[in-house]
């Protein structure tokens, strides 16, 4: 009789070891991840926090592209020691998306005031070969010999009668245009804009130099969504740019068709 009641002690004592160590392991499961319905809402509440965490961090790198303006700068890609190649992307008015590569001529080249058939580098008037050699080098033909569409930019600067300045700027966007006709594949599509003037004269300048206001610029197309208006969608593509020729600041915006 005493031996039984001390099996019985002993199976109670067993028992209740193992139930300690299983209530022990499951304690210890559910200070490590919780209950299903804890877990749950942790998981929720780390999603959401990473999502916040997101916004914050990708609002704070579009705010170091910006000026107090408002205006975006547009970093550019150098294909030589003179062309250089700014990637923008814009949405036309049903939100189809199109690519684009602004290919500009740095500060020191541009339009001759009042020229609608010669380029200038400083003060220096440049030849036929000069264009060949240096504004259509190698880099730039390469370049624009990918695009889908290319599109021949014409502008004019600050000084002049309006009408005449939109005219000039038309005659200079098809000057480019035959200029890049002959250098790259001429099933290319081809295209030009004329901008205008420009018509925002700079009040704070402290030079009457303004040639940055007549540039060679040629646009490459490089992807656009079936059905897309590239007017549209180039045209917001350009828009708030500080460091590009935005429509803002021009007085026209007419896309043509380029046939030589």
């Amino acid at each position: 009789m005493v031996q039984f009641e001390d099996d019985r002690r002993e199976t109670r004592r067993g028992l209740f070891a193992k139930g300690e160590r299983a209530n022990n392991r499951a304690g210890w499961f559910s200070r490590l991840f919780g209950n299903r319905r804890e877990a749950l809402i942790g998981v929720l509440v780390l999603l959401f926090t990473a999502g916040i965490g997101g916004l914050v961090v990708r609002d704070a790198i579009l705010s170091t592209s910006k000026d107090k303006s408002g205006l975006r700068r547009i970093i550019a890609k150098k294909w030589n020691e003179r062309t250089l190649a700014f990637p923008i992307d814009g949405t036309d008015s049903a939100g189809r998306y199109a690519l684009f590569d602004v290919v500009v001529l740095t500060k020191n080249y541009g339009w001759i005031k009042g020229s609608t058939t010669e380029l200038e580098r400083g003060d220096t008037r440049l030849t036929a070969e000069d264009i060949e050699n240096e504004v259509l080098a190698p880099q730039l033909r390469e370049g624009l010999g990918t695009a889908r569409e290319l599109i021949a930019v014409g502008l004019a600067s600050q000084e002049g009668e309006p009408q005449a300045e939109i005219q000039r700027g038309g005659l200079r966007a098809k000057r480019i245009a035959e200029w890049v006709r002959d250098a790259v594949d001429p099933s290319i599509p081809m295209s030009t804009l004329n901008l205008g003037q420009y018509s925002e004269p700079c009040e704070d300048c402290e030079t009457d130099d303004t040639s940055w206001q007549r540039p060679f610029i040629v646009i490459a197309v490089r992807q656009a969504e079936p059905g897309t208006n590239i007017g549209e969608a180039l045209r917001s593509a350009l828009s708030d740019k500080e460091n590009l020729p935005s429509p803002d600041r021009y007085s026209t915006f007419a896309l043509a068709k380029y046939t030589k």
